[in-house]
């Protein structure tokens, strides 16, 4: 068994703790609520808020724990103390530091554990949420860590109201002067309450406030809004402004909602509303896009205007939760939903919304196995010349063979995978399995076919995606032409300074580099300066409408004639039409995809369809 660390603050750590008055018979109450959420939304027999001591460990809440070892040195939050984010074993029977530990070999049984550090306000770690089961679990993926540590931030706050409150009764008896007191008083009670940057409600204020307002029992309205492309601004314009940028969305937001209800910043770019009162769907929506709308105004800040959208996610009491904690969390899936289908959106919580993100979570733990008995494929879909509609190369889309719901499309599975550990793997694995494919395909009578792979953000984290592109490059005999890597928006600002170096150097070697769904982000302008394209992919959405409207028709036209001045070149996706097709060809886009020319195909099949046919769009 390991011995837990002892941290090199560990005295000023002691002292921290000493300041919430808490003791092994004194737990506290406000948090028992975030032990059981914890519990119920990971389906997990046991969790606890522990407080770590100096050679013990004590509850200051628990749900489904028996008498255990409440010894320091055998504790697994000791251990989750000394990291800055989410400690997850998922077997400690395999794991070398607790795999003879008194709770794994004992009574207690455990085997699973995730357990995130709860910090003073100065950055001491104090003690840890944590879940625990006797089973083990393989995944815990990376949105069920971004909830664990959602729940720890709420259980940090009301940890922080204790301290407030000790402090505050500590000086009621000090023989301090009045006018002084009263200062402090209230200067601890808006350091426990208010967002310092904005002057708005914070996360702990706006859940206690949901707490109040559903034990009346009354019906509330939660609205849960996400700055869209603020990264962008920070990245940009520099933090100060965005500083400035998000102090003024909180000011509009405030007047937007009046005095009865509440407005919060819950952390970074995201907001709460909280409505009383507010049974009707329409209602709430309509509240919600009229703050969408005060948002989206121009931003002066040092001169310069500033403009940025917002997304939301509304749920309704009591109509989709009656517990505080699950209908914050339905508003959350519900902004979830909104901006995976768009930026700019608003959407009301649906049940089956719950069932997706169980979904998501299934699929993670899925996703190991299909690794193991090699359930993922490769469909092709063609892209060939507008001029004479000669295939040119393919576009390598992965899909899942499950053994129990038949062929997944990446809509249904890709969330997880991107969020999980093994979406690097996986990239590597398509990034092969494509250049195999085309390396057969040239040999096989197309000497100049392409084929386009897209990236995972997580191929740049994990790995070196260089030299996986090089050693398929040579392990298949491609020359670096052969290979289009395709790359989105919000991969290259997630990895921003990673991903620009690979790139420049693949880009140097012959390797095309592709932007994906261009025109539907907020940085694509200036991503075209910084980043080594050779290609630029038009968004379905905008040849949708190519025909019929006219600021779909200009949106096309000015990417052209974008493309032209980069010196780059260009394909249209989603042509479905042979009048898409002439007036795409007639406007200077040199490529395209889409049914008109074939959909995804196994290898075989999209074999047949380019033997048939040399000129597919003659064919289609």
């Amino acid at each position: 068994m390991k011995c837990p660390p002892i941290l090199a603050t560990e005295a000023e750590r002691l002292q921290a703790l000493a300041q919430y008055g808490l003791a092994d018979e004194q737990p506290l109450p406000s948090l028992d609520a975030v032990a059981r959420i914890a519990a119920h939304m990971f389906g997990m027999p046991v969790a606890a808020v522990n407080m770590i001591g100096s050679d013990h460990v004590f509850f200051a809440a628990s749900i489904g724990i028996d008498k255990v070892d409440m010894r320091r040195d055998v504790s697994f939050c000791a251990h989750a103390i000394t990291q800055s984010e989410v400690m997850v074993i998922p077997d400690a029977t395999q794991d070398e530091r607790f795999h003879d530990n008194p709770l794994v070999t004992g009574s207690a049984g455990m085997r699973f554990y995730a357990g995130v550090p709860l910090f003073s306000p100065d950055g001491h770690p104090l003690g840890a949420l944590c879940v625990i089961d006797g089973q083990p679990h393989p995944e815990f993926s990376h949105a069920d860590r971004e909830r664990l540590l959602e729940l720890a931030h709420m259980a940090s706050d009301r940890l922080e109201l204790r301290r407030v409150e000790v402090a505050a009764a500590q000086r009621s008896v000090e023989p301090t002067a009045p006018g002084e007191r009263r200062y402090e008083s209230g200067e601890l009670y808006r350091l426990a309450n208010f967002d310092a940057l904005t002057g708005l409600a914070n996360r702990g204020r706006f859940y206690r406030h949901v707490e109040e307002a559903l034990a009346c029992p009354r019906a509330i309205a939660v609205i849960m809004i996400d700055l869209d492309g603020f990264k962008d601004v920070n990245d940009i314009l520099g933090h100060i402004v965005g500083d400035a940028v998000l102090r003024e969305v909180a000011a509009r937001l405030e007047r937007h909602v009046g005095p009865d209800n509440l407005v919060a910043r819950i952390g970074g770019d995201e907001f709460a509303i909280l409505l009383p009162d507010v049974t009707d769907f329409l209602e709430a929506t309509e509240m919600a896009l009229a703050a969408a709308a005060a948002i989206a105004r121009p931003i002066t800040v040092d001169g310069q205007q500033i403009r940025v959208a917002a997304s939301g996610g509304m749920a309704l009491a009591p109509a989709h939760a009656q517990d505080p904690m699950e209908l914050v969390s339905d508003a959350d899936l519900a902004l979830f939903k909104a901006k995976a289908e768009g930026r700019g959106r608003m959407m009301v919580f649906q049940p089956h919304f719950r069932n997706e993100a169980a979904a998501r979570r299934l699929y993670g733990m899925e996703i190991h196995r299909a690794v193991d008995e090699g359930e993922f494929l490769l469909f092709y879909q063609p892209q060939v010349r507008l001029s004479d509609g000669a295939l040119t190369g393919a576009e390598a889309l992965i899909r899942w063979r499950h053994p129990e719901r038949g062929l997944l499309s990446p809509a249904a599975f890709l969330p997880s995978l991107e969020r999980g550990p093994l979406a690097a793997t996986i990239g590597t694995w398509v990034l092969h399995e494509a250049s195999a494919q085309a390396a057969i395909w040239r040999r096989n009578g197309r000497p100049d076919f392409r084929m386009g792979v897209n990236l995972f953000g997580a191929q740049f984290r994990i790995g070196d995606l260089e030299q996986d592109v090089r050693e398929a490059l040579q392990r298949h005999g491609l020359p670096p032409s052969a290979l289009e890597l395709e790359i989105t928006e919000n991969i290259v600002l997630n990895h921003d300074d990673v991903a620009l170096a690979a790139l420049e150097r693949l880009r140097d070697s012959g390797v095309g580099i592709a932007f994906d769904d261009f025109g539907t982000g907020f940085a694509s302008l200036s991503l075209l300066k910084r980043y080594p394209l050779t290609r630029i992919k038009i968004d379905k959405s905008f040849t949708d409408g190519f025909l019929a409207s006219k600021q779909d028709a200009s949106v096309i036209r000015a990417i052209l004639d974008m493309a032209r001045s980069f010196e780059l070149e260009t394909i249209a996706e989603g042509i479905e039409t042979s009048p898409q097709q002439d007036g795409l060809r007639e406007q200077g886009c040199e490529e395209g995809q889409g049914y008109l020319f074939g959909k995804p195909l196994p290898a075989p099949q999209f074999e047949g369809l380019f033997a048939a046919s040399p000129h597919l769009a003659a064919s289609a």
